[in-house]
C-alpha cells in the first residue's frame, strides 16, 4: 500500500517521503485534491492548486529525496477556484517527475457536486505523456464506461462508488474484459462484509466511537441496498459495541437477497 503525503512545505514533505521509503513504503502518493477545509487551512490539500508553481516544487522535492525504483504518484483536483490553470499543474506535475497522475474532474469549490468535468482530463492526457487515472462521478459500470470513453483513460480510481457499491470495481474490469463477468453482490453478501468491518473498527477506536464509521458506511450503501438504511435506522443511536453486535448478528440471520439496481 503507497503513503499519502500532503502538505505545502517542499522540505518537509520531501523528508517525509524519503523517511517512508527507507521504513519500506512501496510507494509515495502526493495529495493535492484534498477539498477539507481543515486541511486547506493547513496549507494542505487543494489550496495549493492556487499556484501550479508550488504544486511543481513539491513534486520535484519529494521525487529528489525518494530512490528512483520508488513510485512518487499525485492525485489533483482541476484547480481551487477555477480550472484555468489546470493544465499548467498537470505540465508541472509531468516535469517534476511524478510517476502517474489521478486527476478528480471538478475544482475545489465544485467539491462533490456533479457532474465531473471529464473532458479536461481528456485535455490534460493531449498535454502530458505521464499515465492519467481519472477520478469523480463513477456510481456505476455504464458512468465507467462513460468516463473511459470521454477521458480516453484506461484507469479509474473509485471514491464514494465503491462505498456505495462493494463490488462495484470487479463489475468494471468484467465490462471492460478484465476478469470473468460476475453478478452483483446481494445484500445477504454484504452483510458479512459489515460485520468483519465492525470488528477491524473495535480493535482501532476507543468503545464509544467503533460504530461510527459502520454507521457512515451504512450512509453510503443506503443509496444502493434499502436494507442499509433500515440497518442504519437502527443502530444510529447506538454507542455499546455489544448492542451493536447484536443487531449486526440479527441482520446476518435475516439478510434477504434483494437490491436495487444502479
Amino acid at each position: 500500500m503507497y503513503l499519502q503525503l500532503l502538505g505545502g512545505q517542499a522540505a518537509v514533505v520531501a523528508d517525509n517521503a524519503a523517511r517512508a521509503a527507507e521504513l519500506g513504503a512501496p510507494g509515495i502518493d502526493l495529495n493535492f485534491g484534498c477539498p477539507a477545509k481543515t486541511v486547506n487551512r493547513s496549507d494542505g490539500g487543494a489550496i495549493i492548486l492556487r499556484d501550479p508553481q508550488r504544486v511543481h516544487d513539491i513534486v520535484a522535492a519529494a521525487r529528489a529525496a525518494v530512490p528512483a525504483q520508488t513510485p512518487l504518484t499525485v492525485k489533483t483536483r482541476l484547480g481551487y477556484e477555477d480550472s484555468e490553470r489546470f493544465l499548467d499543474i498537470a505540465a508541472g506535475i509531468e516535469e517534476a517527475g511524478a510517476t502517474e497522475l489521478t486527476i478528480h474532474a471538478r475544482t475545489k469549490q465544485q467539491g462533490y457536486r456533479p457532474p465531473a468535468y471529464w473532458e479536461l482530463i481528456a485535455e490534460a492526457r493531449a498535454r502530458v505523456s505521464l499515465p492519467i487515472i481519472a477520478n469523480g462521478e463513477i456510481w456505476s459500470v455504464q458512468d465507467a464506461l462513460r468516463c473511459r470513453n470521454i477521458t480516453g483513460c484506461d484507469a479509474l480510481m473509485l471514491g464514494r462508488g465503491a462505498l456505495c457499491r462493494p463490488d462495484l470495481a470487479r463489475l468494471i474490469a468484467a465490462a471492460c474484459g478484465v476478469g470473468a463477468a460476475r453478478q452483483p453482490l446481494h445484500w445477504r453478501d454484504v452483510t458479512p462484509l459489515l460485520s468483519r468491518f465492525f470488528a477491524l473498527n473495535l480493535a482501532r477506536y476507543d468503545t464509544q466511537h467503533a460504530g461510527n464509521p459502520l454507521k457512515q458506511w451504512l450512509v453510503y450503501l443506503r443509496g444502493y441496498y434499502p436494507q442499509a438504511g433500515l440497518l442504519f435506522e437502527q443502530i444510529k443511536r447506538l454507542r455499546e459495541p455489544a448492542a451493536i453486535q447484536a443487531v449486526l448478528e440479527e441482520s446476518l440471520s435475516s439478510a434477504p437477497a434483494g437490491r436495487f439496481a444502479a
